[in-house]
């Protein structure tokens, strides 16, 4: 369902008063009392006299005075009312975006799908990657090798992509998401983690944590309400217990190295779970809380029907000359599986470096909710000359 957050009315503010609507009524008004005074004077009193003239001049002036200045200040209340309600609507809308840009703060991230290792082509919208509608795809490196050794050789792989970046950690939670199969046997992978990861970081507390690679938008969400202080690597793999097999999803992996603490980062904010016939409204929130006033640079779709994607593409957006640019990633990556959110979200972070927020949208396998995440990628690294 998209967020609680409130409709606000919009706030009527009084009409300013207008002079020249003003100008006539006073003059009636001063008329009318004028002639009250000339009707109402003693005959025979003279009329030449400073009385009769303070009355004439005098009277219509206080009597205009009095009816301008209840107008005035009834106008003012009205004005002090409307804006005492427009501050307070505003301050809960900063108050509930401050809730949705709640985030995870990445300071690495590392995909690894089977189906390519150039994960710089999907920043180009004009590279021609190989297409995989409806196939699966196993990593190259795991052909013809058993359910250990290829567990073995992924876990090498993440351990060796970020060892640099854990030996300047002192304790390291790390994070294990795994599709069912490899969930039956967490033991193996959770023993076979801290072997491999104290091996290549000595010196380094390892802790070890598993869970399921599906429901990874719950598990952002609690992460991001929580104060935690620890480093985790949160390694997601989606992997075949058996080649021989029929499968129904590709292989991939991914990993992102969370540091609360840090600054210049990536971000991974609060995701939103959407029904279909919602999708609308959540999309409204996300650029609304989430992406103005920055533009909304690519869209990435994992495991999304044609008509769901179409919605998206027609979202609203500020700049409608200008539309997010598309990725679906069933085209390039092959069938979606349990970690394909975590895969397209390792992807958009990696692949756009230094660009603005990007939208990834996903379906879990037998799920009928869609997935929305809004991150905002790595910054560009640096180099030298």
């Amino acid at each position: 369902m998209p967020w609680p957050i409130p409709q606000f009315v919009p706030v009527e503010y009084p009409k300013p008063l207008s002079i020249r609507n003003w100008v006539p009524t006073l003059l009636a008004i001063a008329t009318v009392v004028a002639g009250a005074v000339l009707l109402l004077w003693q005959n025979g009193t003279p009329t030449n006299t400073l009385r009769f003239w303070y009355s004439l001049v005098g009277a219509p002036l206080v009597v205009c005075a009095l009816v301008f200045g209840l107008r005035l200040d009834s106008w003012e209340d009205d004005q002090t009312d409307a804006e005492e309600v427009d501050r307070e609507q505003q301050r809960l809308t900063d108050m509930w975006r401050d809730w949705t840009r709640r985030r995870l703060c990445i300071i690495d991230v590392a995909a690894f799908p089977a189906a390519t290792d150039e994960i710089d082509s999907f920043a180009d919208a004009k590279v021609d990657l190989r297409l995989n509608w409806d196939r699966t795809i196993a990593f190259e490196w795991a052909k013809g090798r058993s359910n250990a050794s290829r567990r073995i050789r992924l876990l090498y792989r993440v351990a060796t992509r970020f060892a640099d970046s854990l030996r300047t950690r002192r304790e390291v939670v790390l994070t294990l998401m795994l599709d069912h199969a490899s969930l039956e046997q967490n033991e193996a992978w959770a023993k076979r983690t801290m072997r491999i990861f104290g091996g290549i970081v000595p010196g380094v507390i390892f802790r070890v944590e598993v869970h399921p690679a599906t429901g990874g938008a719950q598990w952002i969400t609690q992460q991001v309400d929580r104060i935690d202080t620890v480093t985790r690597l949160v390694i997601t793999a989606q992997i075949w217990m058996n080649e021989e097999e029929e499968h129904t999803f590709s292989e991939g992996a991914a990993a992102f190295l969370v540091e609360p603490l840090a600054t210049e980062t990536g971000s991974i904010y609060r995701p939103m779970t959407s029904a279909s016939d919602t999708l609308k409204v959540g999309l409204a929130q996300i650029m609304q809380m989430q992406v103005l006033p920055e533009r909304l640079a690519h869209v990435w779709f994992a495991g999304c029907s044609e008509d769901e994607s179409s919605t998206i593409r027609s979202m609203p957006t500020e700049t409608p000359s200008a539309p997010p640019t598309e990725c679906l990633l069933d085209g390039f990556l092959g069938n979606s599986g349990p970690a394909s959110g975590w895969i397209a979200l390792a992807i958009a972070m990696e692949a756009m470096r230094g660009a603005g927020p990007q939208l990834v949208v996903w379906r879990e396998p037998e799920s009928e909710s869609l997935h929305l995440c809004t991150i905002s990628p790595l910054p560009q690294k640096e180099t030298t000359v």
